[in-house]
């Protein structure tokens, strides 16, 4: 009983050591500022300062403990363990004295560039007190760092980091290809509970219900990320928050073309008890996974192709099928839209190469089935314009929306013969279209899509 009791008196010590986590500081050092939350939000590879009290020679008495998930550990790189050093590693968690005065110190913690991201404990345990128990400190959120240039996310031109990280507010194009629209979206990443509600995305989605730990351990990885999160936007296999629907008719739910914001579809998804909010189209999709991958530091936009192909048997063309008097006949699953939406993260490709790193294709619209769910991405852009579509992910896919050829066949029912009537090479993938930097002004990218009709490609005649 006498141990109990100087136990708990040692964890109440302990528990009060902690006085300042130097919010705005922090904060203001990390670009973080904008987030509205009375918790810790830090970005990893930097350091951030935290203050403790009532300590004797804190750089022998002090080891931390910072750990993340269901299961930390070590192996899986959930949970750290590190005192006081000299100087910062850029490989592990590192703690260094900053100052000290009267039973005080200010110490600097830092966390390695390719850390895993997420909600973390942080825990103090005194080597001095003869207690092998840590105190728990309290929490922390770790995001991706654009702005380090050890973090697969970096990303050199500031001008950039403040549009596709921070800014809240963006355009959206939309039409066809004689006539583009816009429209402005609030992305509002920073709003009140939205962090809160993009972690709780991680833990809801199939791999974190399949293994927990292995999934939170990949969560240093934005490639893996981004893909997960592509399915987790859709409401199709896993309770994701927001469902399609292009059928006109809206009844239960709000039309999509009504959505001003991610903000309140993420808010309803959390209010319904995490049930798909009705209803999103392309753009909706796109808007929202902006909003999150954002929110967690990854660099994204919304990108729009006018004139683009939905290839569904994966043979990079569209086939479309006429009768003998020239009526269109409904055979085979492929289609062109007017336009349709995705996303571009920015971020290494180290499984890939170098060649490779850069923008990336999401696509979180359901249209066909990838590694057995709705999912779509990461596709290297780069991949797209140079053919390369037998690269992970959904290469092929991806490249047919931009640069399918369109096939018009006759089809005989009879026979089931079909006879190629024309092709037509250069319709598909027009006008790719996403916001300026600093301005609302439409960038076409067309051409980072793809080379010009005509030209060469490798030595090679793209017609």
């Amino acid at each position: 009983m006498q141990f109990v009791r100087v136990f708990v008196c040692l964890f109440l010590i302990l528990k009060s050591w902690i006085t300042n986590w130097h919010l705005k500081e922090n904060t203001r050092d990390h670009h973080t500022s904008k987030f509205s939350s009375k918790e810790l939000i830090v970005r990893r590879g930097q350091a951030f300062v935290v203050t403790f009290s009532g300590i004797e020679q804190p750089e022998q008495n002090l080891t931390f403990i910072a750990e993340t998930g269901p299961k930390p550990s070590k192996q899986a790189k959930t949970q750290a363990t590190f005192g006081i050093s000299s100087t910062v590693s850029k490989e592990n968690w590192s703690a260094v004295l900053q100052s000290t005065s009267s039973n005080s110190a200010s110490i600097a913690i830092s966390s390695p560039a390719n850390a895993v991201i997420g909600r973390y404990k942080l825990s103090v345990q005194s080597t001095s007190s003869g207690s092998s128990s840590p105190a728990t400190l309290g929490t922390f959120v770790l995001l991706f760092n654009p702005w380090s240039s050890g973090d697969d996310v970096f990303m050199s031109n500031k001008a950039e980091c403040e549009e596709y990280v921070l800014e809240e507010f963006g355009i959206i194009f939309s039409g066809n290809t004689h006539h583009i629209n816009s429209f402005g979206w609030n992305f509002g990443q920073f709003q009140g509970d939205i962090l809160n509600i993009c972690l709780s995305m991680l833990d809801r989605s199939l791999n974190y219900r399949q293994d927990p730990a292995t999934d939170v351990s990949h969560r240093n990885d934005p490639k893996y990320l981004g893909r997960v999160l592509s399915a987790m936007v859709n409401g199709n296999d896993d309770q994701g928050v927001v469902l399609g629907n292009w059928s006109g008719n809206y009844e239960g739910g709000k039309s999509p073309s009504s959505w001003t914001g991610s903000g309140e579809i993420l808010q309803n998804w959390k209010k319904s008890g995490f049930k798909p909010v009705r209803y999103g189209q392309c753009w909706v999709f796109a808007a929202v996974l902006t909003t999150v991958l954002r929110c967690l530091g990854i660099p994204t936009r919304t990108i729009t192709n006018f004139s683009s192909a939905h290839d569904a048997d994966g043979n990079l063309r569209v086939d479309e099928f006429y009768d003998a008097s020239g009526n269109h006949l409904e055979r085979g699953a492929d289609s062109v839209w007017n336009f349709h939406v995705w996303n571009e993260s920015w971020f290494s490709r180290s499984d890939l190469g170098p060649s490779y790193s850069g923008w990336q294709i999401l696509d979180a619209t359901p249209q066909e089935e990838s590694g057995g769910i709705y999912q779509c991405g990461p596709a290297s852009r780069n991949a797209i314009k140079e053919g390369d579509v037998e690269l992970d992910y959904d290469c092929p896919f991806v490249f047919a929306e931009v640069n399918a050829d369109r096939m018009y066949w006759n089809y005989d029912p009879a026979t089931g013969k079909k006879t190629l009537i024309f092709s037509k090479t250069t319709t598909i993938g027009q006008f790719i279209s996403t916001k300026a930097v600093g301005r609302d002004d439409r960038v076409d990218v067309t051409s980072d899509y793809k080379y010009e009709e005509g030209k060469y490609n490798n030595n090679t005649l793209v017609l």
